[in-house]
C-alpha cells in the first residue's frame, strides 16, 4: 500500500512537550511494514537528524503562514492535491484535521480536545473552530483513534455517533526512562540542581500546563520550610506564555528554578529519574506521559487532580485540588517531609499496560 501521513506535527514533537509520541509510534509503523510505501506530508522542511527507514518518502507542501484562512488553504487544497498526486491507497492523519475534499480513505488520530474544555492560552475563536470543524473530521475518518481513555470518554460525550468507530491506541513510554541506582542519582542531582534535591515539571511553559500556580506554591513551600530544594522546569518557552518566562527574573526564589530546555530524550530521562518528585499540573492534555514516566522511573508524583492523570497514575499519585492552590503547596510540602509516604506512594506503583499496537494506525 502507499500510505499518506500528515506529518507536519512532527516538527512541533520534543520529549518534554510532547513525549515524542507520534514519532515514536510512526518509527514502529513504518519499521514494521518495509512492504508498505509511507508519504510523509510536512508544512515545512523536516529535520535531517530523524532518521527513517527507506520505506519513507518525505514531501514538502509549503505553510504561508499561520492565519486561520492560510492553514484552510494549506489543508483543504494544497495538501489535498499532494495526496492525490501520490495516488495513496490510505491516508493518516495525527493531528486531528483532515482534508474533507479527499476521496483516500483516511484514519484520524486524535491527541488533544483542550478546545472542548475553554483552556487558558487558546483563543476563544481558535476553540469554537476546532469545535464546529472537529465534527467533521470525525464524520470524515473510516477509524478514529484516541491515546487513552480519557479522549475517548471526550470525544463520545462530544460525538456519541462515532462509537463503533472509535479505539484507544495507548502509547508505549521510552526505554530512556528507568529507576536510576543511588550513584548515578547523585550525579543527575550535581548536574541538574548543583547537588540539592529538586521537583521537575515536564511540559512547555503554557498557560495551559498552570505553571503560575506551581510557581506560587513552590514560594509558599520555600517559605515554611527555608528549603534548598529547587523547581526544575522542563519544557520550552511559548508565545502564549510570554507572561511566565518575563516574570521569572523577577521571581523571588529565581535562583531556585532551574529552565531545561530543548532537552534530548536521554537528558530528559536523567532528569526526571533524578528529581525528588514530579509535579504534573497540566488538566487536559490528551495523555499524561511526564507522569507514565516518572512512575517508570520510580520517581513519585504529586498531580492537579482530573481524569488524564488519574488514568496515568492511579492510587501511585498524589493529587491536589486544582481549585486551591494551598492544597497544591500543602501537597509539595507534605511529600517532602514524609518519607513513608514517598515510600507508600512508591509502592503503589503498577507495571503499566501493554502498550497499543501501532498497526491499528493503517486499520
Amino acid at each position: 500500500m502507499r500510505i499518506g501521513v500528515n506529518a507536519a506535527c512532527l516538527l512541533q514533537e520534543s520529549p518534554a512537550d510532547t513525549g515524542n509520541i507520534i514519532t515514536d509510534m510512526l518509527t514502529g509503523l513504518t519499521r514494521l511494514h518495509p512492504e508498505h510505501t509511507f508519504i510523509f506530508f510536512y508544512d515545512s522542511a523536516p529535520s535531517p537528524a530523524v532518521q527513517w527507514p527507506e520505506n519513507v518518502m518525505q514531501v514538502v507542501v509549503p505553510l504561508k503562514g499561520h492565519r486561520s484562512w492560510q492553514e484552510y488553504l494549506w489543508l483543504e487544497w494544497k495538501l489535498k492535491r499532494a495526496i492525490q498526486q501520490q495516488q495513496l491507497d490510505l491516508f493518516l492523519s495525527l493531528d486531528g484535521r483532515l482534508p474533507l475534499g479527499s476521496k483516500v480513505p483516511a484514519q484520524l488520530l486524535v491527541t488533544d480536545t483542550g478546545f472542548l474544555h475553554d483552556v487558558a492560552g487558546i483563543p476563544a475563536s481558535r476553540q469554537r473552530a476546532g469545535q464546529k470543524n472537529m465534527i467533521r473530521y470525525l464524520q470524515k475518518a473510516g477509524e478514529v483513534l484516541v491515546l487513552s481513555h480519557t479522549l475517548k470518554d471526550d470525544l463520545l460525550r462530544y460525538a456519541p455517533e462515532i462509537e463503533g468507530r472509535l479505539k484507544v491506541l495507548q502509547p508505549e513510554v521510552n526505554p530512556a526512562y528507568k529507576p536510576l541506582e543511588w550513584e548515578e542519582r547523585e550525579d543527575v542531582k550535581r548536574e541538574f540542581a548543583g547537588g540539592v534535591e529538586y521537583f521537575i515539571a515536564v511540559g512547555s511553559l503554557h498557560p495551559r500546563n498552570n505553571i503560575m500556580p506551581l510557581l506560587k506554591a513552590f514560594s509558599a513551600l520555600k517559605r515554611r520550610l527555608h528549603s534548598n530544594m529547587k523547581l526544575v522546569l522542563a519544557g520550552s518557552a511559548t508565545t502564549e506564555g510570554t507572561e511566565i518566562t518575563t516574570s521569572l527574573p523577577s521571581y523571588k526564589y529565581r535562583n531556585d528554578i532551574v529552565l531545561l530546555q530543548d532537552a534530548d530524550q536521554q537528558t530528559l530521562a536523567r532528569a526526571i529519574g533524578g528529581a525528588y518528585a514530579m509535579i504534573y499540573t497540566s488538566r487536559f492534555a490528551g495523555v499524561a506521559m511526564p507522569v507514565y514516566a516518572a512512575l517508570q522511573c520510580q520517581v513519585p508524583v504529586i498531580a492537579l487532580e482530573s481524569a488524564v492523570a488519574r488514568e496515568a497514575g492511579g492510587d501511585a499519585v498524589l493529587y491536589a485540588d486544582p481549585e486551591n492552590l494551598e492544597d497544591l503547596a500543602n501537597k509539595m510540602c507534605l511529600i517532602y517531609k514524609d518519607e513513608e509516604l514517598r515510600g507508600r506512594l512508591l509502592g503503589k506503583i503498577t507495571p503499566p499496560a501493554a502498550a497499543g499496537n501501532v498497526e491499528m494506525l493503517i486499520g
